[in-house]
């Protein structure tokens, strides 16, 4: 009789450290107690649009910047162009993809995302496996590929004629810098003659750069701070001509939709207009170009996928197991008549939905994705 005392308890000891997950439907009440909820992780990507304009405002003499300058790729019409293309991601909780847990006895550690971070696993062990298991693979900036179609006014090399100076005449024999004769009465200039002056001296300061570049007269520190003195006075003429620069950075946002089936292996529409004239614009606008925004996911975990799914069927509704999502990368890319953009990333809505195991076990999941990064029974 005592054999059989202990034999139960053992039992009911084994039934109250058994947990239990189920999933949270929105015409299913929940009677349990003492639970806590997850989600599943959903990706969403930022994409940062960096494009740069000159204002024009104070620009007297833009409408000669191609003329005087030789800027063949600056139009005073049309002063937008891109700059850069950045992506980003970060993972939040699903909201058709609800997990109620009782735990039981088991650790569960959620975070305030309502983001599965670990399963059976103390605090300590957590922050330990956290440094030294491998994470999982983020977006790599530095794999990513930016095209640029448009000419960008970045590099501009001014030219001007020497015999188009103000109050100066020249005559046939004459040599540059030796004219016949010069004006001594300084009549009002035009617009044009202004700008002539202006682009004259634009083009001095280049041939004072070259010369003090490979020159040894002076010091390190002497010449930096000549050239520097350059740069500034050329920089205020060429404002006369194209203007200031502006930068500005626009964010859009991408939430992947989960592939239903095998067929559903593409993602495609316009994300934004751009128009050299106005920026970022509507549809309508002038010059409005479409930008277009392809996900790509990779088909690699297909199998994975179907074997999660054949699983979930066979599972009981009364002892369910934790679930977690396999992200898959995808290709995410951008094109336009003015430049082509791609990255791959993670992207947890591709991916499997995996149950593990329904016994004691210690797992942690990556923040960034919602992956599993340890595993351990």
């Amino acid at each position: 009789m005592k054999h059989v005392k202990s034999i139960l308890i053992a039992c009911l000891a084994l039934m109250t450290s058994c947990y239990s997950v189920t999933p949270v439907t929105n015409n299913a009440p929940q009677t349990a107690t003492g639970g806590l909820y997850y989600a599943l992780p959903m990706t969403q990507i930022c994409v940062d649009v960096t494009y740069q304009y000159y204002d024009l405002t104070d620009a007297v003499f833009s409408d000669f910047a191609s003329e005087m300058l030789a800027l063949d790729n600056f139009d005073v019409d049309k002063p937008y162009r891109i700059k850069n293309i950045a992506t980003s991601y970060n993972v939040t909780a699903d909201p058709s993809n609800y997990y109620l847990i009782s735990p039981n006895g088991i650790a569960v550690q959620v975070d305030s995302r309502h983001l599965l971070r670990s399963v059976g696993m103390t605090p300590d062990e957590t922050a330990l496996q956290t440094g030294t298991a491998m994470q999982t693979p983020v977006a790599n900036e530095d794999d990513a590929k930016l095209v640029l179609h448009n000419a960008t006014a970045d590099k501009m090399l001014p030219t001007y004629n020497l015999y188009d100076r103000t109050d100066t005449f020249y005559v046939k024999g004459d040599r540059p810098g030796n004219p016949t004769g010069t004006s001594t009465k300084k009549a009002p200039r035009s617009l044009r003659q202004r700008a002539q002056a202006a682009a004259a001296e634009i083009a001095e300061l280049e041939d004072t750069r070259a010369d003090i570049t490979v020159s040894d007269r002076y010091t390190p520190e002497g010449k930096a701070q000549v050239l520097k003195q350059i740069e500034e006075k050329e920089s205020q003429l060429m404002a006369q001509f194209i203007g200031k620069p502006v930068v500005e950075t626009v964010h859009f946002f991408i939430e992947p939709k989960p592939t239903a089936s095998e067929a559903d292996t593409m993602q495609q529409y316009v994300l934004f207009y751009f128009s050299r004239a106005e920026g970022i614009c509507e549809e309508d606008d002038y010059d409005a170009l479409p930008v277009t925004v392809t996900l790509i996911p990779d088909k690699s975990l297909q199998q994975v996928r179907n074997f999660s799914r054949n699983q979930k069927k066979s599972l009981l509704n009364f002892h369910r197991n934790f679930q977690y999502r396999m992200p898959s990368q995808a290709k995410l890319l951008l094109h336009c008549e003015l430049f082509d953009y791609q990255v791959t990333l993670p992207v947890a809505q591709y991916g499997p939905v995996i149950s593990l195991p329904h016994k004691q076990f210690k797992a942690l999941f990556d923040p960034n994705t919602g992956a599993i990064i340890y595993y351990a029974n």
